[in-house]
């Protein structure tokens, strides 16, 4: 509908307001992302800084503390300052490196003496993916088969050489650890007695997950990548693989570089394998060989592609234990959107979602996954990338045609709140109580909201 985020939840002007907020949910964290070009507008830091950017992040990091909230901080949720993109071609340019560590190392300065926990990028999937293939998000470039292997290997690279930085020269002073974030959906074979099936769901995890978490903690792309992208790309009559490689210093360089995984997760797909023919044309999609459904059982969506399926949960954080050595994990995103276009406050499927996927990643702490936190996306309704204000992912209900921006407080912020206090569920009569309580206080603000509307 054209919509821009020129004007959106006015987090910028509503830094206490919405900090009040995380105190009403006695939050023990909050996740946050800097803006690089708010801090560097054309992107290379020896041509400006922009004081006003670095001062309003350290008033929300300050404003954090005091409220005794953590703040877990990303460095890239995917804008790039537009001069890098139209001089140099994004990420697909190895000189994003060089960039990109001098903004992070910027932020480990004037920030890092009270940030102890740093995100270098917030699902890049999406990043070479959206940004390089299907061209759904910026740049939106089409580049297929070819840009995203491209943009991947020079993330995974900005990625190291960021991690190095900071335990080079920050480490031993401000004590914080440097992680990456990987959002991925779990890939569960169609027919569990069949070979093809298994070795489909293994391609479609690797080709997604595997493709950023192996080369960090095992040193190089997944093995499945490298022989099915190489094939492809001989079928395809090119002298070489369409995937980069890494050198042997490199690899070295690069593995070993996550003090912690950060684990995005929404939901799961059945996987089913297919051949497709290399005569289509190089294509993401098509190197994996593979088929994504979904069971005509699950309880049909607020949004196409969000299903709730909790168990895919608890695989996926295993998966993570046994492929990458049982890292420390944080949960950094986890959670479902409406597409209610009027005041929908009573979110009952929000609450169901949470239980079941809270419940699940609970299990697989009791499974021995080495789990330190959990982070609900997402605290407010907000522009949601390519679907505008169409998906709204928040705990609170933003009121985005009145010009102050109103917050109201959803059903699932009372059932939150108390799986908080909680740490978890306490006992099963006790949570269905939650539930009740919940609903039965957004009814009344619902029919409050409706009427002003």
């Amino acid at each position: 509908m054209n919509q821009t985020a020129d004007n959106s939840c006015d987090g910028y002007y509503k830094v206490k307001e919405d900090i009040d907020l995380l105190k009403e949910l006695k939050v023990s964290h909050y996740r946050l992302s800097i803006s690089w070009p708010r801090l560097i507008p054309t992107g290379i830091k020896a041509e400006s800084v922009n004081e006003k950017g670095i001062k309003y992040y350290n008033d929300l990091i300050n404003a954090l503390l005091e409220s005794k909230i953590n703040p877990i901080v990303t460095l890239y949720h995917w804008d790039l300052p537009q001069t890098l993109q139209e001089k140099f071609g994004g990420w697909q340019n190895i000189t994003m490196i060089t960039y990109f560590n001098d903004f992070a190392n910027l932020c480990f300065d004037k920030f890092g003496d009270r940030v102890k926990y740093w995100i270098t990028f917030s699902n890049p999937w999406s990043i070479a993916v959206e940004g390089y293939e299907t061209g759904e998000h910026a740049p939106g470039l089409k580049l297929r088969g070819t840009g995203v292997y491209k943009a991947a290997h020079h993330l995974i690279k900005a990625h190291a050489k960021v991690w190095h930085s900071y335990n080079k020269h920050w480490r031993s002073r401000q004590k914080g650890m440097v992680g990456i974030s990987l959002t991925t959906e779990w890939g569960e074979p169609v027919d569990i007695s069949s070979q093809k099936d298994i070795e489909a769901a293994e391609r479609f995890v690797q080709f997604n997950f595997g493709w950023f978490a192996n080369p960090l903690y095992n040193g190089d792309y997944p093995q499945i990548m490298k022989e099915y992208i190489g094939q492809k790309s001989a079928q395809q009559g090119l002298g070489m693989s369409r995937l980069p490689s890494f050198t042997s210093q490199e690899k070295a360089f690069i593995k070993g570089t996550s003090d912690f995984l950060g684990v995005g997760h929404f939901t799961t797909r059945y996987i089913t394998s297919r051949n497709f023919p290399s005569t289509q044309g190089p294509s993401y999609f098509t190197d994996r060989d593979l088929t994504e459904l979904v069971d005509p059982k699950w309880p049909e969506p607020e949004s196409k592609w969000l299903y709730s399926v909790p168990w895919g949960f608890r695989r996926l954080l295993n998966f993570v234990k046994t492929q990458y050595g049982n890292p420390l994990v944080l949960v950094t995103e986890n959670g479902v959107s409406e597409k209610m276009q009027c005041a929908q406050l009573c979110d009952e499927w929000r609450i169901q979602y949470l239980k079941g996927y809270i419940n699940e990643m609970l299990k697989a702490i009791k499974d021995g996954v080495h789990i330190q936190g959990y982070t609900a996306w997402s605290l407010l309704d907000k522009f949601e990338w390519d679907e505008g204000f169409s998906e709204r992912f928040g705990l609170y209900y933003v009121e985005f045609k009145n010009k102050n921006k109103p917050r109201y407080p959803k059903a699932s912020v009372q059932f939150y709140k108390k799986i908080i206090r909680a740490n978890g569920f306490p006992n099963f009569r006790e949570v269905e109580n939650w539930h009740r309580i919940s609903t039965e206080t957004c009814s009344t603000t619902n029919q409050l909201l409706a009427a002003g509307n």
